[in-house]
């Protein structure tokens, strides 16, 4: 088993995606997220001098994106890895999905 989890920035692609692991029986949880970056931009965290002041005065309005986990089988993660690229036309600036063994789990009978 495996833990993937996928982050896209840019939510049509994200719930075409959702859409499409669903259509395909897998099912996840589903999370807010957003980068690093919007986080501290948003934050009362001082940023250098230089630029702390700058960032006070801009406003910073970003979309929020969500993150998926999903418990899956080996031969699943190929298939929804297919199912991300294809909805996404490949990730690249737009999110991440990385896998993680799952050593164990208990719940969702559906897995």
């Amino acid at each position: 088993m495996q833990l993937l989890v996928i982050t896209i920035d840019r939510t049509d692609e994200f719930m075409a995606t959702l859409e499409g692991l669903k259509a395909h029986g897998m099912n996840g949880i589903v999370f807010p997220s957003t980068s690093l970056k919007n986080a501290l931009l948003g934050s009362d965290i001082d940023a250098a001098p230089i630029f702390g002041r700058v960032s006070k005065v801009i406003s910073h309005d970003f979309e929020s994106s969500h993150t998926a986990f999903l418990v899956l089988t080996e031969d699943q993660v190929e298939h929804a890895k297919r199912v991300i690229r294809r909805n996404t036309q490949g990730l690249g600036k737009k999110g991440m999905m990385f896998t993680i063994p799952v050593g164990s789990y208990e719940g969702i009978e559906d897995y």
